[in-house]
């Protein structure tokens, strides 16, 4: 009887302390199809009768916590989401961690009338949908971006968001592009995509999310359910005339969960610039401190002019193909293999006519010239990209190759008759590894970049009957591997990284047809250097408040070789450069930055040459053996804010550079050249940069107001003839805009942009200023469903000397009707008035340069257009 008292007591005193303990319930939550974590989730723990017991949300991980005194027996988890179904789960004895996964799932409302935001949060992510800001004329993702507000894209096609390069752009979570998103943006149909998610201070390494804070956001684009897993594309087809014109564009793509494809091909003589969809924006080299972006110069530089001020379907006379294959195939999850091939062929004329002025410090040297160019440019470029990214380890491997052949005949008439021929080669081959492994808190990689490249070029000039023949054969083979050891010591990561650079570069040439006096005429040389460097690192991440201090240290041994002379010359050099980030969180919203670096500038290398070589007709360049370093002292302060749910976003930034440099630029006019080369004398220059733009989504216009503003000043000189010539420059620049669809049959977009360039000789009374204009009105008016007209206006406003100015407009118009199907009919006509010429003033350092270029003529188009 007593044991058995004994046991009871026992077994009640289990109990009560069993259910006196602490209970922990935590989890993960992801998204079902993506299997990206779902961040602002609502969690709740409900009784029998359904009542709310606790509750919380997920973080930006995904992840959840929510505690108890005792085990709530026979509750549920219930986790709720907007535009997700809603999922309970039974608690569990003895079970705490409960991960879900959510199913998109539209939110159905009967008989209310709800107006749902353009724009979402849920944490670090904004998710923008598409339809809010598209309309019937917006055909690619590229034309609904630019209305997004936050979102900056670039003439060139890069993207911003909020005055940030993205570091990623994701198509369904997976990086198909690797940096030439162009491809994406100007080939996939807004009508395919349902949203477009940015995420801020993204890491694009899973296993150093915890480690290194990213700067930098990413984009990813989210797809309709009935775009996904199937082949979507459209075609293009268009004939015109004066003269005969074509545009065909094909672009088929599918997006399953497991692989990838888009392909396209294009081409057209209508002035349309195929090529800048194949830019690459990788950001990974201008963050880098130890570059592996090293390419050779181009000693040979002919091209036919170009017009900067004009967008560039007004100015280019082409004809042009242009092939790409992009694919991705998933090996597992997170395994990814891609593959990328792109082909363009492009042939260019241009005609032109200009007066430049070199200013000097007694006087002003004129050059008037007509130029009729043709240019033909050929590149194949592929890559093929291994890569496995988990919160365990970091693989890539990356084999690239990129094959250029171009040729360009440019015949000119006025102050210097000539004409110029000139073939201009590059092959290059790469191979880029890059190897992380994480164990607990600690972080091991090592990274192997390999390129070999070259450059054969030749250039005939011809004058007066006699002829001067430029050739040129450089090529280098670089190599930068590294390894890294990172501990993270919360709230600090420490690590360093030591690696070495190796370079072999060789350069000869031959000139003809120009006289000696002016110097040795032929190049025979090789260089050799090892760059040994170490690179600690600390960073601090603690609530708001992130820091970043890392001091690049560099032992640089050169071996400089003239076969021509047998002359050796071998030195060594060693570098330091401290830099530090700091950026703090003032409130979700609002953040603010400095950052700042004292950096010694290496060994200009590729400026190591004695001999003579010509660029063009009119210049010759000749380099310097200097050892000599120079330094640079920069300091950024930045802030942004925004405002989502407002639609607001706004930044600003201002920099401040001080630079030296043991030689200045010295340019020489002898005859009929102008010898460019550099003088062994010290030289300062300075920088101001500033940087503003605001935008605002109103729903009272169903549009967007956005201005973006821009300063830059500079103070450097220049040896001119042997006289020092110290100048000052700035230009400044503000570009309102604004976008409207007032009404369900109309909208407009009007752009603005005004700017003023200085230019004044410091010892001197010679300045110089000009003042330029342009604006932009579209009107978009679409009266029934089935069809639509837009009309464009533009005017610019050009100062060509300090007493001429001109007013120049350009119009177009274009109507399209739609068909059942998917089928559309355009009928459009550019430069209505058939304008010919414009003239424009251009500045650059002591050199201005008034030109008057022959623009594309009244062009009438007609294409069909089918979307499946």
């Amino acid at each position: 009887m007593r044991k058995y008292v004994i046991g009871i007591i026992v077994y009640l005193f289990t109990i009560v302390v069993s259910y006196s303990q602490p209970v922990m319930i935590s989890g993960l939550v992801t998204e079902k199809s993506s299997g990206e974590p779902l961040p602002g989730v609502l969690v709740t723990v409900r009784s029998k009768e359904n009542k709310i017991i606790q509750f919380t949300r997920t973080s930006v991980e995904g992840r959840y916590e929510i505690s108890f005194e005792s085990f709530p027996a026979e509750h549920t988890l219930h986790f709720s989401l907007m535009n997700f179904a809603a999922q309970s789960v039974t608690l569990e004895t003895n079970r705490q961690v409960y991960d879900v996964q959510l199913s998109e799932q539209a939110t159905e409302l009967k008989e209310v009338i709800v107006k749902a935001p353009g724009i979402h949060q849920r944490g670090d992510t904004i998710r923008y949908v598409v339809s809010s800001f598209a309309d019937a004329r917006d055909k690619s993702l590229a034309d609904v971006l630019k209305k997004m507000p936050g979102i900056e894209v670039e003439k060139s096609g890069e993207i911003k968001f909020n005055g940030v390069s993205i570091n990623k752009f994701y198509i369904e979570g997976k990086d198909l592009l690797g940096g030439r998103y162009g491809l994406a943006t100007q080939n996939v149909q807004q009508q395919d995509v349902g949203s477009v998610e940015v995420m801020e201070n993204h890491q694009p390494l899973k296993a150093l999310e915890d480690i290194s804070f990213s700067q930098n956001p990413a984009i990813n684009i989210r797809l309709k359910e009935d775009a996904k897993a199937r082949w979507v594309g459209t075609v293009k087809a268009g004939a015109g005339l004066s003269p005969f014109l074509w545009n065909i564009e094909l672009a088929l793509m599918r997006f399953k969960k497991n692989a990838q494809t888009l392909n396209t091909y294009k081409t057209n003589n209508t002035g349309e610039d195929l090529i800048r969809e194949t830019q690459s924006f990788s950001i990974d080299e201008i963050l880098s401190q130890f570059s592996k972006n090293y390419r050779l110069a181009d000693n040979v530089n002919v091209s036919p002019g170009s017009l900067a001020e004009l967008d560039a379907e007004r100015t280019r006379f082409n004809k042009t193909h242009m092939m790409s294959t992009n694919n991705l195939w998933s090996l597992g999850k997170n395994y990814d293999l891609t593959s990328q091939i792109t082909y363009t062929n492009t042939r260019l004329t241009s005609d032109n006519s200009s007066v430049t002025a070199y200013f000097l410090q007694d006087s002003i040297l004129t050059e008037e010239k007509t130029e009729h160019g043709y240019n033909r440019q050929n590149r194949l470029s592929g890559d093929v990209t291994l890569s496995a990214n988990t919160s365990s380890y970091y693989f890539k491997n990356k084999l690239s190759t990129d094959l250029r052949w171009n040729d360009t005949d440019i015949d000119i008439a006025g102050t210097y008759s000539n004409r110029q021929s000139a073939s201009l080669t590059y092959r290059s081959i790469a191979n880029d590894l890059e190897l992380l492994k994480r164990t607990g808190k600690q972080a091991y990689t090592i990274h192997s970049f390999n390129l070999y490249q070259t450059k054969p070029q030749d250039l005939t000039v011809t004058r007066d009957g006699e002829a001067q023949e430029q050739q040129v054969l450089s090529s280098a083979f670089y190599t930068n591997t590294n390894t890294s050891l990172a501990f993270y010591l919360k709230p600090f990561t420490v690590s360093l990284k030591l690696g070495i650079i190796g370079v072999a570069r060789s350069l000869e040439s031959t000139l003809t047809g120009v006289s000696d006096t002016i110097g040795r005429l032929d190049n025979d040389l090789s260089v050799r250097y090892l760059n040994l460097y170490a690179s600690p690192e600390v960073e601090y991440k603690n609530g708001g408040f992130e820091a970043k201090f890392d001091m690049p240290v560099s032992f640089l041994s050169y071996q400089y070789r003239n076969r021509l002379t047998e002359e050796k010359e071998p030195t060594s050099r060693f570098l330091l450069s401290p830099g530090l980030y700091m950026r703090y969180h003032v409130t979700s919203r609002l953040s603010a930055s400095v950052s700042g670096r004292l950096s010694q500038s290496p060994v200009e290398e590729q400026s190591f040459y004695e001999g003579v070589i010509l660029q063009n007709y009119r210049s010759l360049a000749r380099g310097l053996i200097d050892y000599e370093t120079g330094t640079q002292k920069s300091l950024t302060l930045s802030t942004s804010y925004k405002n989502p749910l407002k639609a607001f976003f706004a930044n600003a930034s201002v920099m401040r550079s001080w630079s030296y440099s043991p030689r200045i630029s010295d340019r020489s006019f002898i005859d009929d050249f102008i010898l460019y080369t550099y003088i062994s004398q010290p030289h300062y220059s300075d920088v101001w940069m500033l940087n503003g733009n605001v935008s605002k989504g109103i729903d009272a216009i169903r549009g967007m107001v956005s201005v973006r503003s821009s300063y830059l000043f500079s103070g450097a000189s220049m040896f001119q003839n042997g006289i020092e010539t110290p100048y000052s420059s700035d230009l400044w620049t503000v570009s309102p805009k604004i976008n409207s669809r007032f009404s369900d049959w109309g909208g407009f977009v009007y752009e603005l942009e005004f700017s003023r360039n200085r230019l004044s000789l410091t010892n001197s009374e010679t300045e110089s200023s000009y003042t330029n204009l342009s604006q932009k009105l579209t009107c978009h008016i679409t009266p029934f469903k089935t069809w639509s007209l837009e009309l464009v206006g533009e005017h610019y406003y050009n100062e060509i000397t300090a007493d001429v100015s001109k007013h120049f407009f350009l119009s177009d118009a274009a109507f399209t009707y739609s068909f059942r199907g998917g089928w559309e009919l355009n009928l459009s006509v550019t430069n209505i008035f058939n304008q010919r010429i414009y003239a424009y003033t251009l500045f650059d350092g002591l050199t201005s340069m008034v030109r008057e270029y022959r623009i594309r003529p009244r062009n009438f188009l007609a294409s069909v257009f089918f979307r499946f």
